[in-house]
Order: structure tokens, then C-alpha cells, then sequence
């Protein structure tokens, strides 16, 4: 019992401090614009040292936008089903992974800043092209796993199923994003794409 309080409060700790270098770069960089947001500006916003920040961000940019490393957690690849369509279940699992690069910072805040600053877009980019790299090489594995899979094929490998697998399954989450009634500030949730991916499976009955 007692082990588990230091770990509980450090986690806590690390949480407070990655909020307050965020908050602190995204203010800054609404305030003054991405190119007068210094790192200096940033730790000294945030009462912390220099060293700290690069112990949570890799980049002034990053830390405006309040950008992670994807991480993926094996539960969810163990709950995939062969009883169950794929395809939506890899729609969900690309959702989930780019969530963690994301977490529940601002986003109306986020958009806002990318609106003003097109560059961020594409940092933001990299990072859910390295969350769909993971979910890619989770699947790989799992697909091998579990040779009888249905969609296996002697003629494709894995990893090149894997791969088209990523790519059909994030079309739901583009569809929703750029949907005329979605509400850029919202986030997204699994619930959001359902729709998506009625309508891919009514596409895919209807033109193989």
C-alpha cells in the first residue's frame, strides 16, 4: 500500500508539470505568435528549468500543442476479434492511439493555433503518422498471431495487409473530421465514427 503512494504522487507531479509547460507555450504562442515563444519564455511562464522542459517536450512546438508519443496499449490489440468486422475495429484502435499523441489538451485552442501557424499542422502530422506506424506494426504481429484470419492471404504478407488494413481504417476518422456538421473543437470518439463506418461496409458490399 504505502509502495504505490510515491509512484501515485510523482505521476501526479509529472502530470502537473506537463500541464503548466503546455499551458504556458500555448498562451505564449496566442499571445506573441509561434516565432517569439522561446523555450526560455516557456520554463520561466512555468517556474521550471530548461533541462525540465526537454524532459517532456522535444520541441517548442510540441509543447504549444500539447503533442506526445503515441503509445499503444497490447490490451487492445489482445481484444481484437476475428468473430467481428476488422475493419471497424482498426477505425477505433487508429482513434485510440492518436488520442494518446493528442490526450484532452484544448483542442478548439489547437486548431486555432495551427489556423494562424499552417506549420504546426504538419508537426502535428508527423506525430499521428508515427500513431498509425504503430498501430501498422501492432497489427502485423497480431495478423500473425492468428494465421486463420479470415481476410489472410498466401499472396500478401502480413505487413502489407497490415498496412492497407491502417489505411482503409482511417478513412472514418477523416470522413468525420471533415464532415460539414462536425464541430472542430468537439475531439472525437468512437461513437463519432460509427456512422463512417456503416457507410464504408455499405460501400464495401456494394462495389466488391
Amino acid at each position: 500500500m504505502t509502495d504505490s503512494l510515491p509512484v501515485s504522487l510523482r505521476e501526479r507531479r509529472r502530470a502537473e508539470t506537463w500541464e503548466a509547460l503546455h499551458e504556458a507555450a500555448a498562451l505564449l504562442a496566442l499571445e506573441r505568435g509561434i516565432e517569439h515563444t522561446t523555450i526560455e519564455a516557456i520554463v520561466d511562464q512555468a517556474g521550471v528549468s530548461p533541462r525540465t522542459f526537454f524532459n517532456y517536450f522535444r520541441s517548442k512546438e510540441d509543447a504549444v500543442l500539447g503533442l506526445r508519443e503515441p503509445s499503444l496499449d497490447r490490451n487492445l490489440l489482445s481484444e481484437l476479434s476475428l468473430e467481428q468486422e476488422l475493419l471497424g475495429q482498426v477505425s477505433r484502435l487508429l482513434l485510440a492511439v492518436a488520442q494518446t499523441a493528442l490526450g484532452s489538451t484544448d483542442s478548439a485552442r489547437r486548431r486555432s493555433l495551427m489556423k494562424d501557424q499552417p506549420h504546426l499542422r504538419q508537426r502535428q502530422m508527423e506525430y499521428m503518422i508515427k500513431a498509425e506506424d504503430m498501430v501498422r506494426r501492432g497489427l502485423a504481429d497480431w495478423l500473425t498471431e492468428n494465421p486463420g484470419w479470415p481476410g489472410s492471404s498466401t499472396e500478401f504478407s502480413a505487413e502489407e495487409i497490415s498496412r492497407m488494413l491502417v489505411m482503409v481504417g482511417g478513412v472514418p476518422v477523416r470522413f468525420t473530421l471533415t464532415a460539414p456538421g462536425y464541430e472542430p473543437g468537439t475531439g472525437l470518439t468512437a461513437e463519432d465514427i460509427a456512422p463512417a463506418i456503416t457507410l464504408l461496409h455499405h460501400l464495401q458490399r456494394n462495389l466488391s
